[in-house]
């Protein structure tokens, strides 16, 4: 099929990211409303235009789409030159929620994601709030749809929890928090009690949510979410080990071998999925799974006792 007559997304030149990152959200949010396509445009330019942190360039533009339309979606981007990046699979710890699409003459990503991690709810309810509450940006001079300035502030805070922050993830966090103090009004406190009932993410941001006046309960996971929340916020720093070394742990016995080998020896086509590695010769192959071999070797000890704590908490 060929790509819609009213939306043009050729690129005749070559594009700084700072410009290009905006124009993705536009054309995305374009060929959206012409399928009929419900999507929102979430993080990076969206939190300075909403006022939640100071200027940064993004190299990726994030859309949020309606869970049941993300494979049609994906569909639709591919026939304007949008394709999945191929990458080395590794397992993951958290349901996989998003997919990188590339174009060859555009400079910047597009992640689509079919949901956020940390929000628990039923993906399909926590969307239909977001897109009610939606609100609309502009950027690179089009209008776009976006979550509202609560729910970009929260999944903006969900993304900073999924992993142990470092010290520029701390001051992202401070900003946010400083900005959503600073209108903490009773509309805001109830927006965000709702979506946390909806998004079943109390447990996870109870100090953020308390601060801001809201209250309730806050014990909304199961021991098993909290379980897979945490071994992957605790070893989100150790390249794959975690996510490998989880995968093993839950895998049927008759499984386990299966995915121990694969996890200590991808073929030959897998490494070469990894950046730079494309044209690899055999040498370097091989170099490229001996540093992995000692990253894993060196990173095992503190992925399996995060397993170890966190899958006793089921």
């Amino acid at each position: 099929m060929e790509p819609d007559a009213d939306v043009v997304d050729e690129v005749s030149v070559t594009l700084p990211v700072a410009v290009a990152t905006p124009l993705a959200y536009a054309l995305v949010d374009r060929i959206a409303t012409v399928h009929g396509v419900r999507v929102l445009a979430i993080k990076g330019p969206l939190l300075e235009k909403l006022g939640l942190r100071t200027h940064k360039i993004s190299t990726d533009a994030d859309i949020l789409v309606e869970p049941a339309k993300m494979s049609e979606f994906c569909e639709i981007l591919a026939r304007h030159g949008w394709n999945d990046r191929d990458v080395r699979f590794s397992p993951s710890i958290l349901e996989p929620h998003s997919r990188t699409l590339i174009h060859e003459k555009w400079p910047s990503d597009i992640d689509v994601h079919s949901y956020f991690p940390g929000f628990f709810g039923p993906a399909g309810e926590v969307f239909d709030l977001l897109w009610e509450t939606r609100t609309q940006v502009e950027l690179a001079n089009v209008r776009v749809n976006t979550a509202s300035r609560e729910a970009n502030a929260v999944i903006a805070l969900l993304h900073l929890h999924r992993n142990s922050p470092n010290v520029e993830e701390h001051r992202q966090h401070d900003e946010i928090m400083t900005a959503l103090r600073a209108d903490k009004v009773p509309a805001q406190a109830a927006a965000l009690s709702l979506l946390a009932d909806v998004g079943r993410f109390r447990s996870i941001l109870e100090r953020e949510l308390r601060e801001l006046g809201v209250g309730g309960t806050f014990d909304d996971l199961t021991p098993q979410e909290q379980s897979r929340w945490e071994i992957n916020r605790q070893t989100s720093s150790e390249a794959t080990t975690g996510s490998w070394l989880y995968a093993i742990t839950v895998a049927g016995w008759k499984s386990k071998i299966k995915v121990f080998f694969r996890a200590i020896y991808p073929s030959n086509d897998e490494l070469r999925k990894d950046p730079g590695m494309a044209e690899s010769d055999s040498s370097r192959l091989v170099a490229a799974r001996v540093r992995r071999l000692a990253r894993g070797i060196r990173t095992l000890p503190s992925a399996a006792l995060s397993i170890l704590k966190n899958m006793g908490t089921k």
